[in-house]
């Protein structure tokens, strides 16, 4: 009976052991009750003290040591008798370069802006690279600020669209009809787009007035034999006050018993683009197999 006993004992200890250890576990099959928190960068916290810590660095002057003191540990940092100015910031670069054995994320972050660009003649944007580390969630400066060279001018990639589209065809109309209702709220709209269509006007409407400059495809004859369709529309849009704004959509159109309708507003337009470097081999593109001509720089 002892024996019996001590092995329901036995039983019972592991059993308030395991209830213990799964209490104290992550459960992965429940759902995460703050999903939203998975949408925020990390870099969001680095970025934010590193625009912080180069704005008051380049701001401060002498005697404001202790303003730097919650960035960075600096010895006999000298800083100049009269406060500068440091306007206009943004992050042109933000990267994580590694995270060290013991849990220290280590990030360089490249904030640019105008310095005295109140009463330079001619503002220069200057670029500023910072090295911070992030411990329990604490970012830290390890350096001062040291100033780097701007980005280089990219690269002009031609648009993959080669046909030009008449105004007065059906493919024409249905781009035509819905820019025109996108941005003046007519109500209208819904003849223009396909039923599984997102998109949706622009309220309240920005503009009284749309006109046409140019429209071009990836398909020839007007798409009369395509089922689907990219276009690129280019318009000049006026408002109430006769503001004119030249603005450009690239569209996706699919043909629906007969009609051309938008099926969305492209993310990005169709581009000629090279596979490797744009700069050399053969050009390739995505809508054509004719070799587009080579990009060039402005």
């Amino acid at each position: 009976m002892r024996r019996v006993v001590n092995a329901l004992g036995a039983i019972g200890g592991i059993f308030a052991i395991i209830t213990m250890l799964s209490a104290l576990w992550p459960d992965t099959s429940t759902p995460n009750s703050t999903p939203g928190n998975a949408s925020v960068p990390a870099s969001t916290l680095v970025t934010g003290f590193a625009r912080d810590y180069v704005t008051t660095y380049l701001t401060a002057k002498a005697g404001d040591e202790e303003k730097l003191a919650r960035y960075v540990t600096v010895k006999d940092l000298k800083l100049p008798p009269v406060a500068g100015e440091f306007t206009d910031t943004d992050v042109a670069f933000a990267k994580q370069v590694t995270t060290t054995d013991d849990g220290v994320a280590v990030w360089t972050v490249t904030i640019s802006g105008l310095i005295n660009g109140a009463t330079a003649a001619t503002p220069q944007r200057t670029y500023y690279r910072v090295p911070i580390t992030v411990l329990d969630g604490a970012p830290r400066a390890t350096a001062l600020p040291m100033q780097v060279a701007g980005p280089g001018i990219g690269v002009d990639f031609r648009l993959g669209y080669r046909d030009t589209v008449s105004l007065d065809s059906p493919l024409g109309i249905a781009a035509v009809g819905f820019v025109r209702s996108y941005l003046t709220g007519g109500a209208d709209f819904s003849r223009y787009v396909t039923s599984d269509s997102s998109d949706k006007p622009i309220q309240p409407a920005p503009y009284a007035k749309v006109d046409t400059l140019t429209i071009q495809a990836n398909v020839g004859d007007d798409g009369k034999t395509a089922a689907t369709a990219e276009v690129y529309i280019t318009v000049a849009a006026r408002t109430r006050n006769y503001t004119l704004t030249q603005l450009a959509y690239p569209l996706t159109l699919r043909s629906v018993e007969g009609q051309w309708q938008v099926v969305s507003i492209a993310a990005v337009p169709l581009l000629q683009t090279r596979p490797e470097d744009p700069r050399q081999g053969s050009a390739t593109t995505t809508t054509s197999t004719t070799p587009p001509p080579p990009p060039t720089r402005n």
